[in-house]
Formats: structure tokens, sequence, C-alpha cells
């Protein structure tokens, strides 16, 4: 692992960490990533152009020197122009080397110990050939070239080794390189700055944000105020909308929370009452009707707080959402299996009515469950309870083509119209029966709504209340 990348692993790892660190000190390491890149190729860059320059040096002495080299009485004749010394003067501080060699790789003149030896591939150069020696301990730069004596009486190819040492050119790089180096430097340098800077002018909207929301109370109805950023105002936008939804769920709790209060105390308060009958009573025995009062107030008392904690459940599973695919046979069976185990010892009559193909949605079994179990306990207590007429609850599943549907029937005297939608509003009666707590059709508004669907209320063919819970298709509810 580089150490960049344990760096940046570090810096993962941190439980808590600051934005703005992380993304100066990512953006610290590409720069610095850059900057080495672009260091070596300064740094080839530098290197190039001095032996560019100074190459140019050697090769313009080289062929002022060859020029002084000609046949005279049949031999080879040396004499060095002086103007090749004064093109290597100008770098002053080097030193120059050199050797010439005849037309049969004879020795002539110099340095006869030079690093460059002439071999088969040079004995014909066409081009001068440049390369890099130590030479009694320093680095020297030689150039081999070659020219051509056609005379009578020397024929071949004289060659001369020019070498000179790389002071000059090694300072140049230097210069070259530290002078490219620091403008780098700079230019990255600055980069830092202005990224910095608006790095700070990119996070001021948190900032913007923060201070609003300290100066606003949790319960403080007024949203936060717009803003013209449009990387800003889809979050301004959603933390408007949570708030709203946190203050109405709010609301809607505390509304729910007062009228359970007021339902238990007084469902308390009549089973108190009939106690203190009971015990002021002038017989020593309770009278049996005084304890079947008790007992019907128990009752109530005991499914007001069931229901209660129902609806409570299906509001806070329905927040969350955890749904998964449900067959709706399985579901009914269970429900419906419960139910006449429940009311066994009554004689009420459950039919089913199955479909043709399986449904199957979307949903959360318990929330399902409870809802259908309160319609059906809702059909059974409102249902019809005449010596001459047998109550009859029928349940029904049938495949729509724009949505499932669960029917809930019963034979019961029904609910008038006009108060059709009074009745699914919690803790409400309605119809001839009001001995009910009013949240069970309140129950499976709820849970129709958790589920995206719909709880209709209508007349059935029975003659009673004909309850519809409706579902989306899956497909359909995984699009919503």
């Amino acid at each position: 692992m580089s150490t960049i990348e344990k760096i940046l692993a570090l810096i993962s790892s941190s439980e808590e960490y600051s934005l703005r660190q992380r993304m100066l000190t990512r953006t610290a390491l590409f720069m610095c990533t850059v900057l080495a890149i672009l260091s070596v190729g300064v740094w080839h860059y530098a290197n190039t152009s001095a032996d560019y320059s100074y190459d140019r040096l050697l090769s313009s002495a080289s062929v002022t020197m060859l020029d002084g080299i000609n046949v005279a009485k049949n031999q080879v004749h040396i004499d060095l122009p002086y103007s090749a010394f004064e093109i290597l003067q100008l770098a002053p501080d080097d030193k120059v080397y050199y050797a010439i060699y005849g037309p049969n790789a004879d020795f002539l003149s110099g340095y006869f110990d030079l690093p460059v030896k002439l071999t088969d591939q040079q004995a014909d150069l066409i081009e001068p050939h440049y390369a890099l020696h130590t030479y009694k301990g320093k680095k020297v730069r030689f150039i081999v070239r070659q020219k051509r004596l056609s005379e009578r009486s020397v024929a071949g190819n004289v060659t001369i080794i020019l070498g000179q040492t790389t002071l000059a050119r090694d300072a140049q790089m230097r210069d070259t390189l530290y002078a490219a180096l620091t403008t780098l430097m700079v230019v990255m340098g600055t980069a830092l700055l202005v990224m910095w800077i608006a790095i700070n002018r990119a996070l001021s909207p948190l900032n913007w944000l923060s201070s609003q929301l300290k100066t606003q109370s949790p319960m403080d109805k007024q949203n936060l105020p717009t803003t013209q950023m449009l990387e800003v105002a889809p979050l301004t936008q959603a933390i408007n909308d949570y708030r709203q939804q946190w203050l109405s769920a709010l609301a809607a709790m505390r509304d729910f929370i007062a009228d359970a209060s007021h339902q238990i105390r007084t469902a308390q308060a009549t089973t108190k009452a009939q106690l203190e009958i009971a015990l002021t009573s002038d017989n020593e025995q309770i009278d049996k009707n005084t304890i079947n009062e008790i007992y019907k107030d128990h009752t109530k008392l005991t499914r007001l707080t069931n229901q209660l904690l129902a609806h409570a459940t299906i509001v806070h599973r329905g927040d969350r959402q955890t749904f998964s695919v449900l067959t709706m046979q399985k579901i009914l069976q269970d429900v419906i299996t419960q139910a006449v185990r429940d009311y066994a010892h009554t004689d009420i009559e459950f039919e089913y009515v199955p479909p043709h193909n399986d449904v199957q949605i979307l949903g959360d079994e318990l929330v399902l469950k409870e809802a259908l179990r309160n319609v059906i306990d809702n059909a059974v207590q409102h249902g019809s309870h005449t010596s001459n007429t047998t109550a009859i609850i029928r349940i029904s599943l049938h495949y729509r083509q724009e949505n499932h549907q669960v029917w809930v029937e019963d034979n019961g005297p029904g609910i008038p119209e006009s108060m059709m939608s009074q009745a699914l509003e919690r803790f409400v009666k309605v119809g001839r029966n009001t001995q009910g707590s009013g949240l069970g059709l309140a129950i499976a508004q709820s849970a129709a709504l958790t589920h995206r669907g719909q709880l209709l209320l209508s007349k059935s063919e029975l003659g009673g209340l004909a309850v519809c819970f409706s579902f989306p298709h899956i497909m359909d509810a995984n699009d919503a």
C-alpha cells in the first residue's frame, strides 16, 4: 500500500471528521501528486535542454577542428584552429579533452587514454555520436565525428573524439529546474489557496442552515427561509417537509392521546361507579345484574385498550414501511380461523369466498391481520342479533385489473349512507348499536392508507354493511 493510500485509509477510518479538512487534505494530496509528476517532466526537460545547448557547442567545435586536418606532403597534417577552442570557452570552467585518429585508426594527437574507443561500428560514421563517460574522476560529454580524406597518398576517415566536462551544462540544468519548480510551487500554492477559499464558500450554506436551525424552536411551525442557491434549495425544502410531517405526526399523536385518555377515563369511571354502587348496597350479596354490568364495562375497557394498542401499532409500523410480499389467501385463512375459534360459542356463520387466482400484495402481515380482525369484530358486534335471523359474515377476496379487493360483509342493520364517512373517524359511533369503542373502522382505515390503498363503505348484498379493502398491485406499490 502506498503512502497516499495509507493516508486516505486513515482519514476514512476516523469516526468523526471535518468535511472541510478532508476536502483540503485530498486536494493537497492530489496537488502533490501532480507536482511530483510535473517535477519529473521538468527534470527531464532541463537535462534535455542543457544537453542540446552544449552538444551544439561540441558539434561546432569538432567541425572547426576537422577543418584544420588536411593532407600535406603525403601525410595527415593537423592544424587545430584557435576558433574551435574559443567556441569551447563559452563554458569557461569546463575542461576539454580530444584525440585524433588517422585512416587506419592510428593515434595521431591528443589524449590516447580517452574512455571512448574506436570500434568497427564507428569505423564509418555518417552522423556524430555522443556519449557520457567518467574521465579522471569527472563526468565528460564526448562527441565522435569523422572527416573523409580522398587524397591519392592518404585516403580514409579521420576521426576526432572531443570531450568537455559537464560543469556548465549541469549548472544550466539546475537553473532551469529550480526556476521551473519555483514556478510550479507558486502555481500549486495559489491553486491550494483558491481551493481553500472555494471550499469555504461551498460549505458556507451548511453554516447558514445551522444558524437558521439554532435560532428556531423544534415546535416552531415557521419554515426555513427560501434561498436562491440551487444546490441548497432542495435540502431546505426537505427539512421544511420533514418538519411539517413531524409536526403533523406530533399533533395527531397529541389528539390521539387526548381522545384515548378521555375514552379510558370514561370507561374506568363507569366501572368504578358500578363497583361503588355494589359496595354501598345494603344487600350482603352482590346483585347478579350488577356483576353483569361490571363485566360488560370491564370487557368494553379491555376491548378499548386492545384497540388503542392496535391502532398505535399500526401507525408505528406504517411509518416504518417494513413491507414484504404477502399471499392474501394465507392471511385471510389465519384471520378467519382465529375468528371462528373465538366466536365458536355463538351462532354466527362465517363464509369465505376465495379468488380464482393467487393474490399477492406488498404489505405488513401484522398490520393487515390486525385490521381485518377489527373489521370482523366490528361486523360481529354490529351484525344481526335478532332471534329470527342468523348472523352471517362473508369474507371474499377478488383479483381486479386495477387492484386487489377484500370484502367483509354482514347482514346487520348497517350504517346510513350519510353517516358512512363519519364512521371512519376515531371514537365516532354511528348506527343503532353504540356499544362499541368507535375504533374498529378507524384502525382499518389507517391500515389501508399505510398500504397505499383505500377503505370504502357501502351497502351489502346481505342487507348490512360492506367494508372493502383495496390494495394496489405489487408493481404499482413499488412505483409509489
